[in-house]
Order: C-alpha cells, then sequence, then structure tokens
C-alpha cells in the first residue's frame, strides 16, 4: 500500500471513531506525504506526515499560527501534561519549526498496509478526542475560530 493511501484514506477512517460532537473536522491539506484535519482553525490542526527515511509516520496536533499564539497553547498543553500522558503516553510536547509547536508521536513501521493504516486512525482519533476539549478550552479569545 503506498503512503498516499493511507494518508487520504484517513479522514473516512477517524471519523467513526471519534465522539459523535468530534465528528464535524474538515479535512485540510491531503498530499502524498501529509494529511491534516481541524476544527474551528486551520493553523491549529492535527497532521499525519509520512517520514520515509526513518520508516514513520508522525501524527499529531500542531499549532502553525503565530508565535504568541503557539507558545501560549504549548504553554496550556504543559499544564496538562500529566493527564495527557495518561492517555497518550508516547506524546511528546515541543517548540517545532519557525516558532510552531506541536504535541506528537513518531509511529515506526516495518510494512504500509492496512494494519498500519487502521492503527493511526485509532491513534489520531485518540488524539482528538484527548486533545481538542483542551484546545478548545484553553485557546486564547483573540485567536480565529469558527466551526
Amino acid at each position: 500500500m503506498e503512503a498516499r493511501v493511507i494518508l487520504t484514506g484517513l479522514p473516512g477512517r477517524i471519523r467513526p471513531l471519534v465522539p459523535a460532537h468530534l465528528r464535524g473536522f474538515r479535512a485540510g491539506a491531503q498530499w502524498s506525504y501529509l494529511m491534516k484535519l481541524y476544527y474551528g482553525n486551520q493553523q491549529l490542526h492535527y497532521e499525519a506526515s509520512h517520514r520515509p527515511r526513518l520508516r514513520t509516520i508522525e501524527i499529531g496536533l500542531h499549532f502553525e499560527a503565530d508565535d504568541l499564539t503557539n507558545a501560549r497553547l504549548l504553554g496550556a498543553f504543559r499544564t496538562h501534561e500529566r493527564a495527557v500522558r495518561r492517555k497518550l503516553p508516547a506524546a511528546r510536547f515541543e517548540e517545532w519549526d519557525r516558532g510552531w509547536a506541536r504535541v506528537w508521536e513518531a509511529v515506526a513501521y516495518d510494512t504500509l498496509d492496512a494494519a498500519l493504516r487502521d492503527d493511526l486512525a485509532r491513534r489520531l482519533a485518540l488524539y482528538i478526542a484527548t486533545l481538542e476539549p483542551i484546545l478548545r478550552e484553553e485557546l486564547p479569545a483573540d485567536v480565529p475560530w469558527s466551526l
């Protein structure tokens, strides 16, 4: 199976796995190596990206807004780190490229197959169910958001 097939098929597989009130996400960018899902602001999105040389697919919540918003959200998520790690033990909290930040993990694979696709869908659904309520609670009032 190609990475493109796995990534572009994820939104449809994730939707039934998240709680009903979180099924209204939108699919953003989808390329052969990347897939994004978001709710009220495309700059704050869930992502799966293929890293073939590392034989991993990175998944997580990305903060790709302005530097201040990203820093405030990362700080807010760090205050919830213990609770998040109970559900997402492999999650990393970090500043990243271009002033961005993310809560993420790398999923290693041996084969790009249906089992990997289903595991990624399950893991991303858990990220959404765990992190989206925190994001909505901690979202600064001056950050654009429209469902």
